[in-house]
C-alpha cells in the first residue's frame, strides 16, 4: 500500500467520523428539541421558581418560599425547608413533559382532574401557573395531567406525579444544626456535672506541643492537653448528619422538656472570616418524650425530636475527647520490633530479648523462637494503633511506677521502620512500656509522657505482655513426632522398662514453669 492510498484511507476516515459527529449531534438537538416540544409549562428551569403551594400526603396545605436564595416552608408552619426536596419538586414542575394527549377529551370528573385532582400552583419568571394530577391511566404507568380547570388533558409519568406527593416533615428541614465541618474552629460542650472546650490550635496565639501540627484540635478546658483527632471529627460528622424524626410545632415550656438543664449542650464557632464576627452554631438537648426520641433546640423556635440512639453516642466526658493514642504507625511500614522483658524480683540489669524481622514481602521471623503462624503479624497491627481507653493518672512518682510494673517496665516494646537507603538508623515508629493489670486493664505508659494509661483487655490477646506469656501462647508448638515402629525383638508393649534416668537440663526452672498462667497482678 503506497501513501496516496494510505492518505485517502485517512480522509474517508475523517469525514466519516465527522460525518457520524454530525449525526449524532443532530440526533440529539432533535431529541432536546422534541422534549422541549412537550414541556407543560414552555422553557422553564428549577431556580425560576419561586414558590409553589401543594397538599401534602398528610393532608395539610403548604407553601414554600425561594427567600434570599434559600427555601423556607411558610405554611402551615414557619420553618427552614429541606433544601434537596424543594429543589426536586421546583425542578419536577419547571420541566414536566407530556407523555402524551387525549384527543377529544371528556369531562375533567372523568379522569380525577376537577375538585378531587392534586392541585399544585406556583410562580415561576413573574407568571403564576397551575398543575392538576388526577387518575392514573388505565394502560402505562402514566397519570392524567391538565395546567388549568380546563383544557387539554395529558398524561405524566407516574414517578414525576409521586415525586410532588410527600408529607409535611419531609418538606421541612430536619437538621437542628446545619454549619461546614472543616470551618468549625472552636467547640464548647456541657453536660451535667462536667464539660469541655476544644480549639484548633491554629487558632491559638502560640501553637501546641512539638509533634502537634497546626491545624490540630486541642483541649483547652477543664484541662490543656491534645485532642483525640478522631474523636472530634467523629462528634462533627455526628453533629453535621443529625436529623430529627419529627417536630414540636407547639413546644411546652423548656422547664417541662429538660432544656432550662439539658443533658448536652454544644456551641460550634466558626473561624472569623474577613474581620467579621464568627458564626455560632447552637444545639441543646433536653429530656427524653419517649422510649425512642429525645427533644432539642437548634437555631429554630421550633423543637425537634431526635432518636435517643444518636445523643447516647455523643461524648460526655473529658478523657472521651483527649489524645490517648501510645503509637500510631503504618503496620507495612514495620521492618523490626523488640520486646525486652524485665524481671520484677531480680536486678534490673536482668531482662530477655525477643525480636522479629521482616522483608516486607515474606512476613515475619522471629528469635529466639518462631512464632505461632499470624500473630507476629497482628501484634504490628495492633501496635500501629495502639491506643487507651482510658487514662489511669497525669502523673505517678517512682515508686508509683514501680508498683505498677512500668519503673523497670514489665515489658518494653520497640517497633523500628526500614532504614535510609544511604545507611543509618533505623527510624523509631514506636515505642511503650507495659506494666501491670489493674482490673483487667493493661497500665502502659510512653517514655517522653507523665500520662499513665489503661489499655482494653483485649490488648494482652495480641500482644505478649509478659515472658510467661510469650512462652504459653505465641511459641510456636512444636508438632508431635510419630511413634518408631518396634524392634522385632523388643519386648511386648506392657512388659516393665526400666526407668530413663532424668535430664536435670529438660526440667523446668523457677523461671519457667510447667503451665506458666497468664500473669495477673
Amino acid at each position: 500500500m503506497n501513501w496516496r492510498t494510505t492518505g485517502v484511507l485517512f480522509l474517508v476516515a475523517v469525514l466519516l467520523g465527522v460525518g457520524i459527529w454530525y449525526s449524532n449531534r443532530h440526533e440529539a438537538g432533535k431529541k432536546e428539541a422534541e422534549e422541549q416540544a412537550k414541556r407543560l409549562f414552555g422553557e422553564l428551569d428549577a431556580p425560576a421558581v419561586e414558590w409553589f403551594e401543594l397538599r401534602t400526603s398528610d393532608g395539610r396545605d403548604a407553601r414554600l418560599e425561594r427567600k434570599d436564595g434559600s427555601w423556607r416552608v411558610t405554611k402551615p408552619v414557619d420553618a427552614p425547608a429541606d433544601t434537596t426536596t424543594a429543589d426536586g419538586i421546583a425542578s419536577a414542575l419547571a420541566t414536566l413533559v407530556s407523555e402524551g394527549v387525549i384527543d377529544d377529551p371528556q369531562s375533567f370528573g372523568v379522569y380525577g382532574l376537577a375538585d378531587d385532582a392534586k392541585l399544585v400552583r406556583f410562580r415561576a419568571n413573574g407568571a403564576d401557573h397551575e398543575l392538576r394530577v388526577g387518575k392514573k391511566t388505565p394502560v402505562g404507568a402514566n397519570n392524567y395531567a391538565a395546567t388549568g380547570p380546563s383544557g387539554a388533558v395529558y398524561t405524566i409519568a407516574s414517578y414525576r406525579a409521586t415525586s410532588l406527593d410527600k408529607p409535611l416533615d419531609d418538606l421541612r428541614e430536619r437538621r437542628p444544626l446545619r454549619f461546614d465541618r472543616g470551618g468549625v474552629a472552636r467547640i464548647e460542650i456541657t453536660w451535667p456535672g462536667g464539660g469541655v472546650v476544644l480549639e484548633k490550635t491554629a487558632g491559638r496565639e502560640a501553637p501546641g506541643p512539638p509533634g502537634q501540627p497546626a491545624g490540630a484540635w486541642r483541649v483547652i478546658s477543664p484541662i490543656d492537653v491534645a485532642a483525640d483527632e478522631e474523636a472530634v471529627e467523629t462528634l462533627l460528622s455526628d453533629l453535621v448528619f443529625l436529623r430529627g424524626s419529627g417536630f414540636l410545632d407547639q413546644p411546652p415550656p423548656d422547664a417541662q422538656v429538660g432544656l432550662d438543664q439539658p443533658a448536652y449542650h454544644v456551641v460550634l464557632v466558626d473561624a472569623p472570616q474577613d474581620g467579621k464576627e464568627p458564626m455560632r452554631h447552637e444545639l441543646t438537648i433536653g429530656s427524653q418524650l419517649d422510649a425512642q426520641t429525645r427533644v432539642a433546640r437548634g437555631a429554630e423556635p421550633e423543637l425537634y425530636k431526635i432518636p435517643v440512639e444518636r445523643f447516647d453516642k455523643l461524648p460526655k466526658t473529658v478523657v472521651a475527647f483527649r489524645q490517648k493514642d501510645l503509637a500510631r504507625f503504618i503496620a507495612t511500614d514495620a521492618r523490626k520490633f523488640e520486646i525486652t522483658y524485665s524481671d520484677p524480683g531480680a536486678a534490673s540489669s536482668q531482662s530477655v530479648t525477643i525480636e522479629g524481622e521482616s522483608s516486607g514481602d515474606t512476613g515475619w521471623t522471629t528469635k529466639p523462637d518462631a512464632w505461632a503462624a499470624g500473630l507476629a503479624e497482628r501484634m504490628v497491627a495492633e501496635l500501629a494503633r495502639f491506643k487507651a481507653v482510658d487514662i489511669a493518672a497525669e502523673k505517678m512518682g517512682p515508686d508509683e511506677l514501680a508498683g505498677v510494673g512500668l519503673s523497670p517496665a514489665r515489658a518494653t516494646v520497640r517497633v523500628l521502620g526500614k532504614p535510609p537507603e544511604g545507611g543509618g538508623e533505623a527510624p523509631e515508629l514506636a515505642k511503650v512500656l507495659l506494666g501491670v493489670q489493674k482490673n483487667g486493664k493493661l497500665l502502659a505508659k510512653v517514655p517522653d509522657r507523665d500520662t499513665v494509661y489503661l489499655m482494653s483487655d483485649e490488648v494482652a490477646q495480641h500482644i505478649p505482655i509478659s515472658l510467661e506469656a510469650y512462652r504459653s501462647r505465641f511459641v510456636a508448638k512444636e508438632p508431635p513426632k510419630p511413634a518408631a515402629a518396634p524392634a522385632a525383638d523388643a519386648p511386648p508393649a506392657d512388659a516393665a522398662a526400666p526407668a530413663a534416668p532424668l535430664d536435670p537440663s529438660a526440667m523446668p526452672g523457677d523461671d519457667e514453669p510447667e503451665d506458666a498462667p497468664a500473669e495477673t497482678p
